[in-house]
């Protein structure tokens, strides 16, 4: 049993989505204050492997094999162990779409043509795929940063705590794909 904390954030929505479709079992806990997590919550919310909290409160003395708390820019592994893991900038469906221009169209600020997002940029369903892994695995360093494998390497550190995540397919492609995907569902974001 894993307990995913914030499971209707777009991060949070990824991961459930993709623990449920390997066969976990989740308890997630998130609030639906907004429109489009309450949304999100309807793409998993019936799937018999999954229960819904709203509050950390209303859970049971439970043991939870792994707990996953997504926070800014991080992901927090707890249970039996304490992982944090440290994200690059994390693209996919869902995300949110920052409108900081006079633009009426939010798309054009998707920042999908900077070169230091091409470089560094990972794909979340890339991301979530490592996530797996990183839960079945026996040990993990008590800090992990993800970095694109497209990105730079760096050198000297601690290289056992860099994690490189190789997109599956190219940037631009996902990039495109999660642009296709806010002109259908721009409603919703």
């Amino acid at each position: 049993m894993l307990l995913v904390e914030n499971c209707f954030h777009w991060i949070g929505f990824h991961i459930t989505r993709h623990l449920l479709e390997k066969g976990y079992s989740i308890d997630g806990v998130d609030d639906l204050e907004t429109e489009k997590k309450e949304h999100l919550s309807l793409f998993v919310g019936r799937h018999n492997a999954f229960r819904h909290y709203q509050t950390m409160s209303e859970l049971s003395e439970q043991h939870y094999n792994v707990i996953i708390r997504i926070q800014d820019h991080r992901l927090r592994l707890g249970g039996g162990r304490s992982v944090t893991v440290k994200l690059p900038f994390i693209f996919g469906e869902w995300m949110p779409i920052v409108n900081n221009s006079e633009s009426d169209s939010r798309q054009e600020n998707m920042p999908f043509d900077l070169d230091a997002y091409l470089r560094g940029a990972v794909y979340i369903d890339d991301l979530v795929q490592c996530l797996g892994q990183w839960i079945e695995a026996s040990q993990l360093p008590a800090v992990m940063e993800v970095r694109s494998a497209d990105g730079p390497h760096l050198e000297g550190g601690q290289l056992e705590n860099y994690v490189y995540v190789r997109n599956n397919r190219p940037v631009l492609e996902n990039a495109e794909k999660v642009k296709r995907h806010y002109q259908r569902y721009q409603s919703f974001y």
